[in-house]
């Protein structure tokens, strides 16, 4: 049968130091008892097989703890990326509504421009018309 401290969620609970300890113990241990296995003076055999799972599920867990970490960094900095993102979407939007704005007020000045230049053109066309012609 499993030592209890082989369960998973007393591997759980162990802070990194104490993780470290076993991980060495358990390493010793594997290799005692393959030393053991070689000379013929294991008695029971499934401790070795006991002893290299519980090392793997122990390097499972010290692995996972790594992964929450950068799971967690990576997506701190996604985070930060979008909002950087959002943030320059919103400049630019504001910027091309500024544009489309300027756009139309020099559109309407040039309308304007253009009619009241136009009667005045008019004006010259009628006095043209209405001279003698020779």
């Amino acid at each position: 049968m499993a030592d209890k401290s082989y369960k998973p969620q007393s591997m759980r609970t162990l802070g990194d130091e104490q993780r470290r300890l076993m991980l060495a113990d358990l390493a010793r241990r594997i290799v005692d008892l393959r030393l053991q296995q070689a000379t013929n003076r294991l008695s029971a055999t499934s401790e070795l097989q006991v002893a290299r799972r519980a090392l793997a599920r122990l390097k499972t867990i010290m692995h996972e703890g790594v992964v929450k970490e950068r799971h967690a960094a990576i997506h701190a900095s996604n985070d930060a990326t979008q909002k950087a993102f959002v943030d320059g979407l919103k400049a630019a939007t504001l910027a091309r509504r500024e544009l489309i704005v300027q756009n139309d007020k020099a559109r309407l000045a040039a309308a304007e421009k253009k009619a009241k230049a136009k009667p005045k053109a008019d004006k010259a066309k009628a006095k043209a018309a209405a001279a003698p012609k020779k």
